[in-house]
């Protein structure tokens, strides 16, 4: 059982008493403007696809902010995919950085995300080789480097604090790719799992967490859908609700649950993902979508 030391709780519970006195104070509102959603999302430029998965995605950059209750701009998000020197080879790279008065909460959180990606043979899935993932609060730096080589079938996992390193090896089932959020949500979009159709479940392969080893996606019935959808602004923009079920040590929340809106072209609009730990429901908004032409060296 892990043990948690006497500052770390202390700091959980200071963080967790501020928030519910902000709350009680009366600033309470429970969601954002969808309105604004609609309006700051502006024209949606359509996906245009390729031969391949890398040259479909390769230099596409998202940008997002997140918030919860009534802090509508808690923090900002961007996933960016570049191509690498090697021929079939690209980086994805998904960052967050909390900002406000939440980042003076949580000792200015900053989560990078770094996948580590090369195509199958005909171009038609991305296949994570490597994955990085770095965490940093306050003056805590936690790395975790996931290793994935396929040909002898084992996943080595290195996590650096400091000066302390630990390695893991654990052996990688026959005929399994894992497949990390990042990975799985370029793969997705692809259809590189099949069709995209209402009502349709994909169970995904990923890196083993503590209490679950696949990614599960839902779409939602065209009745769902369009049910749901009906009141919401950006109903003109959106076709698909999907339900994402993560580990919950990815998302750091009770149950991992995700819901969001895509575009006819598969690109997010808004999502929430449920129970973040001490925030509740984190709610998240594409505010620009761009290709970029001349990719910056990678990681």
């Amino acid at each position: 059982m892990k043990r948690t030391n006497a500052s770390e709780l202390s700091r959980r519970e200071w963080i967790g008493k501020a928030l519910k006195a902000l709350v009680g104070a009366g600033l309470l509102r429970l969601s954002w403007p969808l309105g604004a959603l609609a309006a700051s999302s502006g024209p949606i430029t359509p996906m245009l696809r390729r031969e391949t998965i890398g040259a479909t995605f390769s230099n596409e950059v998202m940008k997002f902010i997140v918030g919860f209750l009534f802090f509508h701009h808690a923090g900002d998000a961007e996933l960016s995919l570049i191509s690498l020197n090697k021929k079939g080879r690209y980086q994805a790279t998904l960052t967050g950085k909390t900002r406000g008065i939440i980042g003076f909460l949580t000792r200015h959180r900053q989560d990078t995300h770094i996948s580590e990606l090369m195509e199958n043979k005909d171009g038609t899935r991305f296949i994570c080789t490597r994955l990085i993932r770095d965490t940093k609060i306050g003056n805590n730096h936690v790395t975790k480097v996931f290793e994935m080589d396929y040909k002898s079938r084992k996943l080595t996992i290195t996590r650096f604090k400091k000066d302390r390193k630990s390695v893991h090896v654990k052996p990688i089932p026959p005929q399994t790719f894992y497949d990390d959020p990042v990975t799985a949500f370029y793969n997705f979009r692809f259809g590189s799992y099949g069709p995209v159709q209402y009502g349709k479940t994909f169970v995904i392969h990923t890196i083993p967490g503590k209490k679950l080893n696949h990614i599960t996606l839902t779409l939602g019935s065209r009745e769902e859908t369009e049910e749901k959808a009906r009141d919401l602004p950006i109903k003109g923009h959106v076709k698909y609700l999907v339900y994402l079920r993560l580990d919950p040590e990815v998302t750091r929340s009770k149950k991992g649950e995700i819901e969001g809106w895509l575009t006819a072209d598969l690109i997010p609009l808004y999502g929430v993902a449920r129970d973040v730990i001490f925030f509740g429901d984190v709610e998240g908004r594409l505010v620009a979508r761009r290709k970029f032409f001349s990719p910056g060296p990678p990681l």
